[in-house]
C-alpha cells in the first residue's frame, strides 16, 4: 500500500535504505549536459539550492522542497533505495556533498555517511564504468586550496580517471555539474555543509513517495524515462520568480493553505505546486497522453504569466507600449531574461496573479469563454478587443477579490466588452488609452451602470469611442429607470453574435432614442416604457431575422443577393471602401465595409428601417424580398440594373464597385488589376442570344471591359465591339479590316450611322442610347444581311 509523501532529507533516505542505487534501465544524468539552455537551466538550480542553504534559520524558515521522489525498496543484491523518479535531482545532492565537505574541510563525515569500503553507497547500475566513477570520487578528495580555478581539469587529469570514461554521458555530466558549482560557491560562506546535512533545521527536503512491495518492472522505467527531458521553460522561470517573491509581499501579509498561514512568498510557491498546477491540469488532460498533457500544463502557467504581465501594466508608464509590443508581437512566451528585464515580474503583477488563480481555484467566474481557451492555449489568438477585455476582467478581479458580487460583476464585464469590441481598438498600439479608461472606470465598477449615466456630467471615458460611450450611457439610464422591462430586451440584442453590444440602430428605429433626446433622461411613464420596448422587440425580431453571428442571413441556394437588391430598391446604402470604391457590404465586422458598420452609420441605416418598415415586409423572407424587388421603381438607371438583376452583384465576390454617376464597373476583387466589368455591358451580354447575322464573343475582362460581336463579310470574319459609357453603349469597328471592302465601310458610314472618331482616327464608331441597344443591333444586323458582300478589292 503506498503511503502518505512526507518530507525527507537526502541523509534520512540514506539512513534508512543504506544505500542509493540508480537502477540499471534509468537514464543517464542530464543535469550536466552541455548546452546554453541547459546551463541557464542548471545555473538557476544551484542559485536556489544555494540560497537555501544560506537562509538564516528563524521563525519564518521552510526548507527548500524539491517536490515528489518516486521508488521502492530493494533487498537484491543488498539493501538499497531504486528510484523510480527522481534521479536526477539525488545525483546533484550527492555531488553537493561531496563539493561542500571537500570545501568545508569535512572531509572524514562525507566518507563516514558516502563510503562504504572502497566503495560508495550512491551508485549508477546504468553503466559500469558510471558506477567505477562514483566508487573513486568517494575515495578521493581535490586537494587545497579549495579556490583552485579547475576542478574539472584536476578530476579528468587523475591516475584514476581512464580515458574511456571521456564516452559516458553520466561521468561527463558529474564533471560538469561539479565544476558549475565549483564555480558557484567561490567566495562563499563556510558551514554550508552542515547545513546540508543538519537534521534539526534541514535546508533541503522532498517529499517520498515509497512506493514498498509495488513491481518496478523493467516497462515502468522505460515509460518513464521517456519524460526525461531537460526542464522546460517553465520550470526554470518558476524556479528563478520564486526566488523574488519574498520582495513582493510585506511580511506580515499571510494566507491559509489548509487551515495553516504561510507567509505569500511560500504560498505562491506551494499553491504553484498544488492547486493552482491542478487547475490547469484540469483543463488539459483531454487525451491520454501524458508526456503532451505536462507540456499543455507549462505552457499555460507561462501563457497567464504572459497575459498577467500586460493586464498589470501601468498604461501611465512611459515603457507601456514597447511592453506591449513585446508581450504580444512573439508567438512564444517571452523568457525569463525577458521578463527580469523590462521590470514586469513586479509586486503588481504577483498580486494579480495570485488574485486570478486563486479566483479560479475557488470556482470564480473565468474570463469569457471567447478568451479563457486562447489564454491558456495560446494568447497570440486573442485579438486587441480581447486583449482589453481580459485585462477588465483582471483588474475587477483583484480590485474586489474575496467579494464579487455576480450582478456587480456581470454589469462591468458588459461595459467593458461593449466599449471595447465597437471603438476600433484593432491594433496593439490603440491599447494604451482604453487600458487608462479601464482604470479611470475601475473606483466605479462596483455601481457602473450610474457612472455610465451620467456620461455627460462625468465626462468621456479615456480610449474608447464617443459614440458607443453615449449609447452606453443611454442604455445604462433605461437599465436604471425600468431594469424589469429593458434588461432581458438589451441584454438578448447585445449578445446577438453580430451585433456584439452595439444596438444603437434599434434605440433609434424604436424611437426610444428621440424620446430620450426630448426628456434628456429616461424618467418616463409606464405607458411610454412599455410602448417602446414593444417597438424594441419587434426590431429585434427583424434583426434577428436578416443577421446571424456570422453576419447577413443567407436566404437560399443559390443567394440571390436578395438582401442587397431590397435595400437598394429602397436607396443608395452603399458604403465607401477607400478612394473610389463602394460596396454592397460584407460580413466581416472588422472591415470599414461592414454591415455591421451600416448599422452604426447614422444616414445610411435609416435605408434598413425602411426596409424593415416597408407595407409587403415580412415572412417568409424570401418571398417578401422578390415581391419588393419586382415592384420596385428605381429613378437611377444603375440602382435600377442592379435591382433587378442578381448577376452583377454576385460577380462582385468582394462586393465592391466604381461608380461615376451612372457608370459603373464592376470588381472580382477589389482593384481594378483583377478582372473587371462594366454594369450595363455585362448584363447585355448576358441577355443577348447571336443576333443573326452576329455570333457572340466572350466577354473581355481587362484594360476597358468590352465584347465583340463577330459577323462574316464575304469569306472574311468582321467584328463589332461594344463598350459601355456613362448613358449609352458605343459600337465600334476597326478600319483596317474595312479597307478590301470600301462598299462595307460606305454602307456602315452612309446608311448605319456610324462616323470617324477624332480621337480615334482608325475606328468608326456609333453611340447608342441603352434602351435603344437591342433594337439598333437589329436594325444593322437586317442592313448588313440586305446588302450583299462584294469580293474584296485588291
Amino acid at each position: 500500500m503506498i503511503e502518505t509523501p512526507l518530507p525527507i532529507t537526502f541523509q534520512q533516505l540514506l539512513s534508512e535504505h543504506e544505500r542509493i542505487r540508480i537502477p540499471r534501465l534509468q537514464r543517464d544524468y542530464a543535469q550536466g549536459r552541455k548546452g546554453a539552455k541547459e546551463t541557464e537551466v542548471r545555473s538557476v538550480f544551484l542559485e536556489v539550492l544555494r540560497d537555501a542553504l544560506e537562509r538564516e534559520v528563524d521563525a519564518d524558515f521552510a526548507p527548500l522542497n524539491l517536490d515528489f521522489v518516486y521508488g521502492s525498496a530493494e533487498t537484491i543484491p543488498d539493501k538499497h533505495f531504486s528510484p523510480l523518479d527522481g534521479q536526477q535531482r539525488l545525483t546533484t545532492l550527492f555531488l553537493l556533498h561531496w563539493l561542500l565537505a571537500w570545501r568545508d574541510d569535512c572531509w572524514e563525515d562525507f566518507t563516514e555517511r558516502f563510503r562504504e569500503g572502497d566503495g560508495s553507497r550512491f551508485s549508477y547500475l546504468v553503466r559500469t564504468s558510471s558506477n567505477e566513477f562514483f566508487n573513486e570520487l568517494v575515495r578521493h578528495r581535490p586537494p587545497v586550496p579549495v579556490e583552485r580555478e579547475d576542478l574539472m581539469g584536476w578530476i579528468m587529469n587523475q591516475s584514476w580517471y581512464f580515458r574511456y570514461w571521456r564516452l559516458d554521458p553520466t561521468i561527463q555530466g558529474v564533471i560538469e555539474m561539479l565544476q558549475a558549482m565549483h564555480e558557484l560557491f567561490k567566495g562563499r560562506p563556510a558551514g554550508l555543509y552542515a547545513r546540508l546535512t543538519s537534521a534539526e533545521h534541514p535546508a533541503i527536503t522532498f517529499q517520498l513517495l515509497d512506493l514498498g512491495d509495488f513491481p518496478l518492472s523493467d516497462d515502468l522505467y522505460i515509460k518513464m524515462n521517456a519524460r526525461g527531458k531537460a526542464l522546460t521553460t517553465f520550470e526554470t522561470f518558476k524556479a528563478r520568480y520564486e526566488q523574488k517573491l519574498s520582495t513582493h509581499f510585506p511580511p506580515e501579509e499571510r494566507r491559509d493553505i489548509a487551515g495553516g498561514p504561510f507567509p505569500m512568498a511560500e504560498f505562491v510557491a506551494r499553491r504553484m505546486d498544488t492547486a493552482w498546477t491542478d487547475f490547469f491540469w484540469a483543463h488539459h488532460t483531454r487525451k491520454p497522453d501524458f508526456a503532451k498533457d505536462v507540456q499543455r500544463l507549462d505552457e499555460s502557467f507561462m501563457n497567464v504569466f504572459r497575459m498577467v504581465a500586460l493586464a498589470s501594466r501601468d498604461p501611465a508608464s512611459g515603457e507601456y507600449r514597447a511592453d506591449i509590443e513585446l508581450l504580444r508581437n512573439s508567438a512564444a512566451p517571452p523568457s525569463w531574461s525577458t521578463f527580469e528585464a523590462r521590470g514586469w515580474l513586479d509586486p503588481a503583477f504577483s498580486a494579480l496573479l495570485v488574485s486570478l488563480m486563486e479566483c479560479w481555484c475557488a470556482g470564480g467566474p473565468l474570463p469569457p469563454s471567447e478568451i479563457f481557451p486562447k489564454l491558456i492555449e495560446n494568447p497570440m489568438d486573442l485579438n486587441v478587443p480581447q486583449v482589453l477585455l481580459f485585462c477588465g476582467y483582471a483588474l475587477f478581479i483583484h480590485e474586489h477579490e474575496g467579494r464579487l458580487d455576480p450582478v456587480q460583476f456581470a454589469d462591468w464585464m458588459r461595459v467593458v466588452h461593449n466599449l471595447g469590441v465597437n471603438s476600433d481598438i484593432d491594433r496593439n498600439d490603440r491599447l494604451q488609452n482604453p487600458a487608462k479608461g479601464l482604470r479611470e472606470l475601475l473606483p466605479h465598477s462596483l455601481a457602473i451602470l450610474p457612472r455610465i449615466a451620467g456620461f455627460g456630467a462625468h465626462g468621456r471615458v479615456t480610449g474608447f469611442s464617443d459614440k458607443q460611450q453615449r449609447e452606453e450611457s443611454f442604455k445604462a439610464g433605461l437599465l436604471l429607470a425600468d431594469p424589469a422591462g429593458w434588461r432581458p430586451l438589451i441584454e438578448r440584442a447585445e449578445w446577438h453574435g453580430y451585433f456584439r453590444g452595439q444596438i444603437e440602430f434599434l434605440l433609434e428605429f424604436s424611437e426610444a432614442s428621440l424620446e430620450w433626446a426630448k426628456m434628456g433622461n429616461c424618467a418616463w411613464d409606464a405607458a411610454t416604457h412599455l410602448r417602446l420596448q414593444q417597438a424594441f422587440l419587434g426590431y429585434l425580431q427583424k434583426a434577428e431575422a436578416m443577421f446571424d453571428a456570422d453576419g447577413l442571413v443567407n436566404l437560399g441556394d443559390p443567394d440571390e443577393a436578395r438582401w442587397q437588391r431590397a435595400l437598394l430598391s429602397i436607396g443608395d446604402y452603399l458604403l465607401p471602401n477607400g478612394h473610389t470604391n463602394s460596396s454592397f457590404l460584407v460580413n466581416d465586422a472588422g472591415e470599414a465595409y461592414s454591415w455591421k458598420r451600416l448599422l452604426r452609420d447614422d444616414d445610411k441605416r435609416r435605408f434598413l428601417q425602411q426596409l424593415w418598415d416597408h407595407p409587403d415586409y415580412g415572412l417568409p423572407l424570401p418571398a417578401c424580398l422578390d415581391g419588393i424587388i419586382n415592384a420596385a421603381r428605381v429613378p437611377e438607371p444603375w440602382r435600377e440594373a442592379l435591382v433587378k438583376n442578381a448577376a452583377p452583384v454576385l460577380y462582385c465576390e468582394r462586393r465592391n464597385i466604381q461608380r461615376t454617376g451612372n457608370h459603373v464597373v464592376l470588381l472580382s476583387r477589389e482593384r481594378r488589376r483583377a478582372p473587371h466589368a462594366e454594369l450595363f455591358t455585362y448584363l447585355l451580354h448576358g441577355r443577348l442570344q447571336s443576333p443573326a447575322p452576329f455570333t457572340l464573343g466572350d466577354y473581355f475582362f481587362r484594360d476597358e471591359p468590352h465584347f465583340p460581336l463577330h459577323f462574316l463579310w464575304g469569306e472574311e470574319q468582321l467584328s463589332l465591339e461594344i463598350y459601355g459609357r456613362e448613358g449609352d453603349f458605343r459600337l465600334w469597328i476597326e478600319l483596317a479590316p474595312l479597307g478590301p471592302f470600301p462598299e462595307l465601310r460606305k454602307l456602315l458610314t452612309e446608311k448605319a450611322g456610324f462616323a470617324g472618331d477624332a480621337e480615334h482616327n482608325t475606328w468608326l464608331m456609333k453611340p447608342s442610347p441603352r434602351g435603344e441597344i437591342e433594337t439598333a443591333l437589329a436594325d444593322l444586323g437586317n442592313l448588313l444581311a440586305a446588302f450583299p458582300a462584294q469580293p474584296p478589292k485588291s
